[in-house]
Order: structure tokens, then sequence, then C-alpha cells
């Protein structure tokens, strides 16, 4: 063969080779493109499927969270319900006073000591005439030895009372 028909079948050898070089390079190209349109595609698909998923999750999270803090909440109430239970309990058994004890305490003593009052206004009531009212309304007077200054008292301590405001 000459150099001629040689160098010509190397050419079409190359254009050849040329060629389907240039096809495989627009097949890659091609199949490029086609997944980046198909992924795309895919990628919008699994976003929509995806969408009522996160709606359940979100509302499932939601209906546990909801539950547990309920749950926290009757915890709390229950221990502290116990703790003020045995701290009563405490109390009593160590003979300390509570606050209702203490309530009831106070309100005897004022009463203890309105009647302590009324009964050193009676014996310190100066001489003089005093009044005494039955329980009809029916009036009697009790004479005593009077001076000035006990007549000035007995006035004052017949004068009809009033109730003292309880504090």
């Amino acid at each position: 063969m000459n150099a001629n028909a040689i160098t010509k079948d190397m050419g079409k050898a190359l254009d050849r080779l040329s060629g389907v070089g240039r096809n495989l390079w627009l097949a890659g190209v091609g199949a490029v493109a086609e997944v980046t349109e198909a992924g795309r595609d895919t990628f919008d698909r699994l976003v929509e499927r995806g969408k009522p998923v996160e709606e359940k999750q979100r509302q499932l999270v939601q209906k546990v969270a909801g539950r547990a803090t309920q749950t926290v909440r009757e915890a709390g109430k229950l221990v502290q319900d116990t703790v003020e239970y045995e701290s009563r309990g405490v109390l009593r058994r160590l003979n300390v006073m509570t606050r209702e004890d203490v309530k009831v305490l106070s309100s005897r003593l004022n009463s203890l000591s309105k009647k302590v009052d009324e009964a050193v206004e009676r014996r310190q009531a100066p001489a003089g005439v005093i009044e005494i009212a039955g329980p009809e309304g029916e009036t009697a007077a009790i004479v005593v030895q009077e001076t000035p200054t006990a007549a000035a008292h007995a006035r004052k301590a017949s004068a009809p009372r009033t109730k003292k405001a309880t504090r």
C-alpha cells in the first residue's frame, strides 16, 4: 500500500473515531440533562409527598407533648399534695401548731381580751348613779357616793356603748 492510501485510511479512521467520541460525549451530556430534568421532577414530587407527612408528624408531636405536659402537671400536683400531707403529719408528731391552730388561738385571745377589758372598765367605774338596762328595756338605777370626778366618769360609763370593730 502506498503512503497516501494509508494516510487516507488513517484519516477516515480518525474521522470515524472522532465522530464516535463526539457521539459518546453528546450521549453523556444528554444523560446528564435527562438525569437533571428527571431529578428535578423527582425532587418536586418528593416535596409534595412529604408535606402531608410533615403535618401528620407535627400533629403527633403536639399530641405527645400535650400528654407529657399534662402528666408532668399531674405529677407535680401529686408531689405537692404528698409533701403537704406528710409535713402536716410531721408537725403534728412534733406537736407544732399549724396555721389553722394559730388562727383559732388568735380569735380566742381576742375574745378573751375584750372580756377582760370590759371587766376592768366595770371595776374602775367611778362612784355615782349607774343605770342598768334589763333585757326588756326597763332600767334600774344604783346610787353610790358621788364626787365631782366620779359623776363625770359615771355619766361617761352609762352612755350607750357601740360595738368596737374587731381586728
